[in-house]
């Protein structure tokens, strides 16, 4: 996963286990809380590296079209600018498809360039199995190779689920959420820990620190080492919108900050 993916968000055989992994009494409910459901809008976010440089750009959009009554659709875009541009290239766009009734996910759909190749990833999220399909395209050669990876595990959740799943629970201090995660080809055990109430960019906030553990094809857990912590400011308000992510990751300092909010 690269950094902009672990932004935005936070294996090659078939995981079939009848026995629950250890980790499975770590998980809480995966049932919503009852904050009261996004409003439809559009989230313009910066992307910096060490607090200075300008490395890019990402949006989100909360019931963009093709959002019914039964289902959510979201989408999300973006990539590399200026300096970081010029060093790794990079533009993405994802769709993403939810159950409004449990915030389960449906389908995740992405596409992704830079410098090397185009991958397009398509995960399906079934009853009880997640399917990726991800098709490479070097840009050297432009042959297409295929590769289908299943996991099977329930609940699961994808970027723009789990992200509507926190923002839907009390999220009183001292609170802790986890649940897996599975946002591109790899799932993995997320952690939220909610530690406090404080002003950031001068809006009140919700701070809660973020861990990923990278779930194994054996299902056992290995740390996450490109993202040593990561720490998530949401709206302390009815939108329950992040306002600020910073990663301390392999590369350095990486921010993702608000710089607009539009009703759709």
């Amino acid at each position: 996963m690269n950094i902009i993916r672990a932004l935005v968000f936070l294996s090659s055989i078939s995981c079939i286990h009848s026995a629950e992994p250890a980790w499975a009494s770590r998980i809480t409910s995966s049932k919503p809380g009852t904050h009261p459901a996004i409003i439809p809008q559009k989230l313009h976010y910066s992307l910096s590296w060490n607090s200075q440089i300008a490395a890019g750009a990402v949006q989100f959009s909360f019931g963009s079209e093709g959002t019914t009554a039964q289902t959510l659709q979201c989408f999300c875009e973006g990539g590399s600018k200026g300096m970081a541009a010029t060093l790794f290239p990079y533009r993405f766009d994802m769709t993403g498809k939810i159950h409004r009734r449990d915030l389960s996910p449906l389908l995740v759909h992405c596409n992704e360039t830079d410098d090397k190749e185009t991958l397009v990833t398509t995960v399906r999220f079934q009853a009880n199995q997640v399917r990726v399909t991800e098709i490479s395209r070097p840009h050297r050669t432009g042959v297409d190779t295929t590769t289908h990876r299943n996991f099977s595990y329930t609940p699961v959740f994808d970027a723009f689920s789990v992200m509507l799943f926190i923002r839907s629970h009390k999220l009183a201090d001292g609170d802790s959420l986890s649940q897996v995660l599975h946002p591109f080809k790899s799932p993995y055990l997320a952690t939220i820990h909610v530690l406090g109430r404080e002003k950031v960019h001068g809006k009140d906030a919700i701070k809660l620190s973020i861990g990923l553990e990278k779930i194994k094809p054996d299902l056992s857990l290995k740390p996450y080492a490109k993202m040593k912590t990561a720490t998530l400011w949401i709206s302390d308000d009815k939108h329950r919108i992040p306002l600020e992510l910073r990663v301390a990751a392999f590369i350095g300092d990486v921010r993702m900050s608000l710089t607009k909010q539009e009703m759709l």
